[in-house]
């Protein structure tokens, strides 16, 4: 029977084999085509290399030795001599990765100074201002060439920040001022794996912070100041002048919203109405950045191309294009000087300029390439910037719409076929190109947010819809066209005409944010998942062909792993005096106290915030409870039972004394060690030189996790202790 059907012996076995061989073929066929497709995005894969270097370097646990990035460089030079193609890739990668690693070495090096490990005051502060930002909170102000009492020249920092009063006003920058202040170092994170400060402030040159408690007052110098501060006090001044003017214009509100859009300074906004511009999906709008740069660079090469094509002796002997681009690239240049230069609207800047001078030498404008050179550039300058989130926002969600702009069923033509602008057609692929663009760059960014800030909001689309417009038809028009009659004092009318757009603009923000179910709260993501969610962005915009897609697995990882993830059962912040629990949602109930306002921020924020308090003692009362916390509390503390473990969160030590042997740990601002031998002891000096502690309550076992833990020993968390000040960051 066997013979008949053509079968031989194992004949099963040999067709598995064979359709095993068949289906293997196809796959590396298919493999050897999408890697053909790749052969010019190579360049853009040695950026993500680039990147990649950096990330490890910031990474290390500790810091790395000198001679890392160097031994990177040059194993990818060896790598080279094998002249075959996969090894030429894999060498180039390679010294990509050790040149953005030796990158973020060699700018740690540039910007380490000393860190005051102290605290240090009250005492007469005097310095050299800056920099100066309002701030609702209190003004911050920057602080150089101080002299701090009991503290070696050698030893004192770079620069000191201190908080004033916001109703003490600013002072010039590059004027000298004296203030009696509290100075110390700076404030570590609020909780393991949260945003790092220490790091943040290190690569802003900052090696103390502090707060004000008199007025300041100006010092008179006979010291001559460098050009640079003072160009920078003359931008300074500049910047705040052009923002008088707006908010003197467009009273109220609308005022403040309208000198942000223009100098960046966003301070006299109400918070409520930032919280309305947060919720509704449009904060992006009120910070200067690649919306702005872009709209203003398109709006002055727009009208100075057909301003220059009305003159057929200018037309005629000119580039018309070039001439420009070279008057937006100056626009733009301006903007970036008196919004402030902050990093984001300096990456914008750099984005911007990049597309104009492709159009100078003849290149295409928009491209993923031109993409990859501006990221390049300043990760090369600013290696710290890749952990901000307006870097991996603003990047991927140009990425995402540079990618989606390069397929063909993205273009169309707007023009009829006698070559006359097809005005019906033109603007419905203006909306629906809003749409997309909206989709495209939610969808790229939308884990970001989550992982920075913990929230979604829900109307983000629809919003944007309305304020994109708004914003590049209406706001940012009359905006360029007062900037430009500023000078010859004509601007009024465009200003209030942008007053009133800004109007209607935050009236849209203010509804959005009323809506139900506005916004939807996040758990905190880990690194890892974002890093994986990046690669997978990445990945989906850099692969050409059918396996782009295989990026929506680590994507997809990454917006699960926050809900797999549990919270902490109990935060204690480094000083002892904000202590939370978690409840089954793993939402925080935070102790009742006036003490560390910022940590209940931010706590508050990232974890959620529990439907049950905190139990509070009523009068004359010997015991509070919440049974939905496990929480049983009396004058001397509370005890926090959670899966057969017991906690004691005491604030007298007589508690401690008493409940010692019916505990499994001791949490406490004072110290402990020699009142009890409960399992886990997390005490005043074990807060003060970890950190913040994080416990998980298991039913085998106490796991706590450190703010030392998470940050390493790096050079810029080499300051264990933090100020007083708990709430001055």
């Amino acid at each position: 029977m066997s013979e008949r059907v053509g079968i031989a012996p194992g004949g099963v076995g040999s067709l598995s084999g064979a359709r095993f061989i068949a289906v293997m073929t196809r796959v590396l066929a298919l493999l050897r085509t999408e890697a053909a497709a790749q052969a010019d995005r190579s360049f853009l894969w040695l950026v993500v290399a680039f990147a990649a270097g950096i990330s490890v370097f910031f990474a290390w646990p500790f810091d790395p030795p000198v001679w890392t990035g160097a031994v990177m460089i040059l194993g990818g030079l060896s790598l080279l001599a094998l002249r075959r193609r996969l090894a030429v890739a894999l060498a180039l990668a390679l010294m990509m990765f050790g040149l953005g690693h030796t990158a973020a070495q060699l700018r740690t090096w540039a910007v380490d100074a000393p860190l005051l490990d102290h605290q240090v005051g009250p005492f007469q502060l005097r310095g050299q201002v800056v920099s100066a930002d309002k701030r609702p909170e209190g003004n911050h102000v920057v602080l150089a060439y101080v002299l701090l009492p009991g503290v070696s020249a050698a030893n004192t920092p770079r620069a000191v920040r201190v908080t004033l009063p916001a109703s003490h006003g600013l002072p010039v920058v590059g004027s000298r001022m004296g203030v009696r202040a509290v100075v110390g170092p700076v404030g570590r994170p609020v909780a393991p794996d949260t945003f790092q400060f220490q790091r943040f402030m290190f690569f802003q040159g900052i090696g103390a912070s502090g707060f004000a408690v008199g007025r300041w007052y100006p010092v008179a110098s006979s010291d001559s100041t460098g050009w640079p501060l003072r160009f920078h006090a003359w931008t300074e001044s500049l910047r705040r002048a052009i923002g008088d003017r707006f908010a003197a214009l467009v009273p109220g509100e609308d005022g403040a919203v309208a000198a942000a859009l223009i100098n960046g300074e966003q301070s006299a906004i109400p918070q409520s109405l930032q919280e309305a511009y947060r919720v509704s999906g449009i904060a992006h709008i009120l910070s200067v950045s690649g919306v702005h740069l872009s709209l203003l660079a398109a709006i002055v090469f727009f009208v100075m191309r057909r301003g220059l094509a009305l003159f057929p002796a200018v037309a005629l002997r000119t580039d018309t294009k070039k001439a420009a681009a070279w008057v937006a690239l100056a626009a733009t240049g301006s903007y970036l000087v008196i919004s402030g230069m902050s990093v984001p609207a300096i990456r914008s800047f750099l984005m911007v300029a990049t597309v104009l001078a492709a159009i100078l030498v003849d290149r295409r404008a928009i491209s993923l390439r031109n993409v990859g050179w501006a990221a390049l550039a300043l990760m090369a300058v600013y290696p710290d910037a890749i952990f901000g989130a307006s870097f991996q926002m603003s990047f991927l969600a140009v990425l995402g719409l540079v990618a989606v702009y390069e397929q063909s069923w993205a273009k169309a033509s707007l023009r009829n076929m006698d070559g006359s602008l097809d005005i019906a057609r033109a603007v419905l692929f203006y909306f629906v190109g809003l749409v997309i663009a909206d989709f495209v760059a939610g969808g790229a960014t939308a884990i970001f947010a989550a992982y920075h800030f913990n929230r979604l909001p829900t109307y983000s689309v629809l919003t944007n819809l309305v304020a994109a417009p708004l914003t590049s038809l209406w706001i940012m028009p009359a905006a360029v066209i007062a900037l430009v009659l500023m000078p010859f004092g004509l601007d009024a009318w465009a200003v209030q005409v942008m007053g009133q757009g800004v109007a209607l603009l935050d009236a849209i923000a203010r509804e959005v944010a009323t809506w139900p179910g506005a916004q939807v709260h996040i758990p905190p993501m880990a690194a890892g998942a974002m890093v994986a969610a990046a690669v997978g962005v990445i990945f989906m915009c850099l692969w050409k062909g059918r396996l782009r897609w295989l990026g929506l697995v680590p994507v997809a990882v990454a917006m699960i792993q926050p809900f797999l993830t549990p919270t902490p059962d109990l935060l204690v912040d480094d000083s002892g005096r904000v202590v939370a629990v978690s409840d089954a949602d793993g939402r925080l109930a935070i102790r009742p106290s006036r003490a560390g306002r910022f940590v209940r921020e931010v706590w508050s924020e990232r974890f959620g915030v529990s439907a049950t308090p905190w139990p509070r003692l009523a009068r004359n009362a010997e015991a509070a409870t919440a049974p939905a916390l496990g929480l049983e509390c009396d004058a001397g503390g509370c005890i926090f039972s959670r899966n057969g473990k017991r906690v004691l969160i005491a604030t007298a030590a007589e508690k401690i004394t008493a409940a010692c042997g019916q505990i499994d740990a001791v949490v406490t601002g004072v110290e402990a060690r020699n009142l009890c031998t409960a399992i886990a002891i997390i005490d005043g000096p074990a807060l003060k030189d970890n950190g913040a502690h994080a416990v998980w309550l298991d039913a085998a076992a106490v796991r706590i996790k450190t703010v030392k833990d998470s940050e390493g020993l790096r050079i810029w968390s080499r300051v264990g202790q933090q100020s007083d000040d708990g709430d001055d960051r």
